[in-house]
């Protein structure tokens, strides 16, 4: 992958900063960070696409607002997880009694706090592959794609993909409360801020930060994204990578990126 990047603002020669952060985890990165307070942002191979992994999970919460929001379906929906339904990785409802009962809520919650792959092939199964990319789609999202159920990938591909432009661009209009209904975007927002799994983008930050983020993982591949508020200054963050050696390095590595753009933009 040949980088592409591109800065303004306060990051506006900072780009060797950035790679020089990067280096030690090697692979290839995908990262956009941007201050919602004021024009400045870094975007390095941000169009370019990478396993989509759980960060995937962000738009197919937005999706199942959304068709709730427009009557197409209830959050308070009852759906019933079978054996079948099942899948491995991360999560508990693997772990529980087929026949347990959960609402669409429930389902989202678990989804993103937990990261749920059962939980999130349930809400999958309420809005549909079909509708989750069209509303990427309708969003203004180019290159990301929900090709299958997690822990389903189909046969040779095609898999999961996202870019780091993508989830930049719904995760400021979370932010911004513009993308869904304000209360909608908070309750979203007040979800994500309740993950669990915060040794990648938060692990660097002060104790006064705030980080709203959804993070991702399979071999080979680290991922966080997020939003992050500070005293004087708040900013998506995106960071996507592929073909890591050593993916701790990597959950380093994004720790990194997240206090150094912070300190900048605060």
């Amino acid at each position: 992958m040949i980088n592409s990047i591109l800065s303004g603002g306060v990051f506006k020669g900072l780009e060797s900063d950035l790679l020089q952060i990067l280096e030690p985890a090697g692979g290839q990165w995908g990262v956009v960070i941007e201050s919602l307070d004021h024009n400045s942002f870094i975007m390095l191979n941000a169009d370019s696409p990478f396993t989509a992994a759980s960060v995937i999970k962000i738009p197919i919460m937005m999706a199942a607002f959304n068709h709730a929001r427009t009557g197409l379906l209830r959050l308070d929906d009852v759906t019933t997880m079978r054996s079948q339904d099942k899948v491995g990785g991360s999560g508990v409802l693997r772990e529980l009694h087929a026949g347990l009962q959960l609402t669409l809520l429930d389902a989202i919650n678990l989804m993103i706090v937990v990261s749920d792959n059962t939980a999130t092939n349930l809400v999958i199964d309420s809005v549909t592959i079909e509708k989750i990319n069209e509303y990427m789609t309708q969003k203004g999202c180019r290159g990301s794609r929900l090709e299958a159920h997690l822990m389903k990938p189909k046969p040779g591909g095609p898999y999961n993909t996202i870019t780091a432009a993508d989830i930049s661009l719904l995760l400021k209009g979370l932010a911004q409360r513009t993308i869904e209904n304000p209360g909608d975007c908070d309750a979203m927002i007040d979800i994500l801020s309740r993950q669990q799994y915060n040794q990648k983008l938060p692990r660097c930050l002060p104790k006064e930060a705030m980080c709203a983020h959804k993070t991702g993982e399979v071999t080979g591949v680290t991922h966080d994204a997020g939003i992050i508020t500070g005293p004087k200054g708040k900013f998506v963050i995106v960071c996507l990578s592929q073909n890591l050696d050593d993916v701790e390095k990597g959950d380093h590595v994004i720790g990194e990126i997240a206090r150094w753009a912070y300190d900048l933009l605060n």
